[in-house]
């Protein structure tokens, strides 16, 4: 299982994360899965990198168009986060407690609860239950496919707090709606936000007077969403999708995971068309962002136009 590593130094810094992100494919054979996502954390041991970022749906792949539901109920109990709980917990083993090891391995896949299917993102750490729901992000907003077998998760929001910083976590179309990035931004006062995703990249837009048009538009929405959150947020924005054709539909993933900082420009990406894996050493996370607000700060010129209303966390305009 050969994987191209694409590795770059953001500091001097030595005390700042090593991440990597894995702009994989990913099949619809749980196992084969599995085991590239075991190959992935031991490349990660290798290289002493302390966080490990997969795709969405990273153990069952993506689910697919059929009339047969059962198929794909099927398919998805077979991959449930239950049933790889001695496969979570032998990652969790081998992490280390600090120092310069891997320490945090986040990664999303179906779990079932209360006799329903959610799309959910999992942490695995030393000091972390996998299976505490404060430590699990049940992904809010689903499209349409999506919403035939997933349940959609309430407005609970991850937040984790590391030594390097604080990140929040959103799910591939979360990514399209501007508050709950801002939420986490400005409520929950993040460092980063984390998405995991299985991103399409085929999608016509044409405007023929203008003589434009692409094939690419939900590619196109990748990386201006990613900028765009980072930028008017101020914050890191760390993405991580799947790439390559889907085992059934044909569906082409985008890939492009990457690395956009604060001020919205991307630093490090993936291939649209291969597998690869992005190191990038020394993120100085909190540095960065308090760099970027010295010289322009969001937060304070927003602040003095809104005002939050603490029972709904949602800014909204004071009119004096």
């Amino acid at each position: 299982m050969d994987l191209r590593i694409l590795e770059r130094k953001f500091s001097d810094v030595e005390d700042c994360p090593s991440v990597l992100l894995a702009n994989i494919h990913l099949s619809l054979d749980i196992q084969y899965n599995i085991a590239k996502m075991e190959h992935v954390i031991e490349i990660a041991h290798e290289n002493e990198v302390n966080i490990v970022i997969f795709p969405e749906l990273c153990v069952t792949g993506y689910i697919w168009a059929t009339e047969d539901d059962q198929e794909i109920i099927d398919h998805m109990r077979a991959g449930d986060n239950g049933r790889i709980s001695g496969w979570v917990n032998n990652v969790r083993d081998n992490l280390s407690e600090g120092g310069h090891g891997l320490q945090y391995v986040f990664y999303n896949n179906v779990r079932i609860k209360n006799g329903s299917f959610y799309n959910s993102t999992f942490i695995i750490n030393k000091y972390i239950d996998h299976n505490d729901e404060d430590y699990i992000y049940d992904k809010i907003f689903l499209p349409p496919i999506e919403q035939r077998y997933f349940k959609k998760g309430t407005d609970k929001r991850l937040i984790i707090d590391t030594k390097w910083g604080r990140f929040g976590f959103l799910t591939c179309y979360d990514l399209n709606f501007v508050e709950l990035a801002r939420k986490y931004a400005f409520v929950d006062e993040v460092d980063a936000i984390i998405t995991m995703a299985d991103w399409r990249s085929e999608a016509i837009r044409e405007y023929p007077d203008m003589n434009i048009r692409t094939d690419h538009y939900y590619g196109f929405l990748w990386n201006l969403m990613n900028s765009s959150k980072a930028a008017y947020n101020q914050i890191w924005s760390l993405a991580v999708n799947s790439v390559g054709r889907h085992d059934i539909s044909g569906d082409y993933f985008w890939g492009g995971s990457g690395v956009w900082a604060p001020s919205g420009l991307m630093l490090l990406q993936a291939s649209n068309i291969n597998e690869e894996l992005l190191i990038i050493r020394n993120l100085d996370i909190k540095g960065q962002r308090d760099k970027e607000q010295d010289t322009f700060n969001y937060r304070i010129d927003f602040q003095g136009v809104h005002r939050k209303i603490e029972e709904i966390e949602s800014p909204t305009q004071y009119l004096p």
